[in-house]
């Protein structure tokens, strides 16, 4: 059993395991939740409403009873590899969309695991900004973040390995998601409106690693390695959306990617990677495969309760 804090409160919960099967993180994200507090039903009503929810990112969120909740988030991501919880609040990538589909390795690379041509996978992700605008007009830090699932067998428990991209951390008026391209290193940018904010938050992320603006992508590497195989990654990923994708001018990122609606045939998604520079503009990125997103869901569980464990940088 483990205590866990979460928004002032006290849960005593346990620890879900690390290894768990597609199906069961699927379940999490479309099926409706049993709620034990006024807060979380609250919330949970603007889902079951098909309402949007639009939670607030800012500095004052992340204290709560004298707990520093996004040190303690930061803490969380990269010493627990849970790939789910009864309840956690995300304090930067509150508001998001969850998807299913396969990651497939289509191309020769010189890498191991699923970096290796012809690996596929399922996959769940969940696509976020990280701070709080949500709507066209407003500067968006979009993020893209994966639980790569080293099978194609939903029922199988398997250990995950996740990822993690963004385009600009403090946010840039971007006209349509799908424009992006997102990477494990991606530019800071500047705003004076967030400020104060992106300072507090590079300062506890500092404190939790070497270089809180960088998330290795060696855990995929690493996945089904035969015995005595050296593990290879590269070291930048960019996840991009395929110019075959339909066009949507909704004005909140997560009406523009609900596939239902707007994309009946699926949502492609590009993987690239380079081992010279994390520069989304440079010319050294290599294609070697691609993402297919077959069901999007805004949901309870897609913004509280899935969690995406970030790999900590080998010293």
């Amino acid at each position: 059993m483990k205590i866990i804090v979460m928004t002032g409160l006290l849960f005593l919960a346990t620890t879900v395991a690390a290894d768990a099967s597609f199906n069961q993180v699927r379940d999490v994200i479309f099926t409706i939740p049993t709620v034990k507090t006024d807060i979380e039903q609250h919330e949970l009503d603007v889902y079951l409403d098909n309402k949007l929810p639009h939670y607030q990112v800012t500095s004052a969120n992340f204290f709560k009873d004298g707990v520093n909740l996004l040190k303690q988030d930061a803490q969380r991501t990269l010493s627990e590899d849970a790939d789910f919880y009864p309840r956690l609040e995300k304090h930067l990538h509150s508001n998001g969309i969850c998807f299913t589909g396969t990651w497939h390795i289509t191309e020769n690379t010189p890498y191991t695991g699923y970096f290796k041509k012809e690996a596929k996978g399922l996959l769940i992700a969940r696509a976020s900004t990280a701070l709080t605008e949500t709507e066209r007009g407003d500067p968006r830090a979009f993020a893209f973040a994966g639980k790569l699932f080293p099978t194609m067998k939903p029922d199988n428990k398997v250990k995950t390995a996740n990822f993690f991209t963004v385009d600009v951390l403090a946010g840039a008026q971007r006209d349509h998601y799908l424009d992006v391209k997102m990477t494990n290193e991606p530019k800071t940018g500047f705003r004076f409106s967030v400020i104060p904010l992106a300072f507090n938050v590079a300062r506890v992320f500092r404190s939790a690693d070497d270089n809180p603006g960088f998330r290795p992508v060696s855990a995929i590497g690493e996945l089904g390695l035969k015995n005595g195989e050296m593990a290879k990654s590269p070291r930048y990923l960019m996840v991009q959306a395929s110019a075959k994708n339909n066009a949507s001018d909704e004005k909140d990122f997560r009406d523009e990617l609900n596939i239902e609606k707007h994309h009946p045939t699926g949502l492609n998604f590009t993987i690239l990677v380079s081992d010279k520079s994390g520069d989304q503009e440079a010319s050294d990125w290599q294609k070697i495969g691609e993402i297919v997103l077959n069901e999007s869901k805004v949901s309870y569980g897609c913004d509280r309760r899935l969690h995406f464990a970030h790999p900590k940088i080998s010293k």
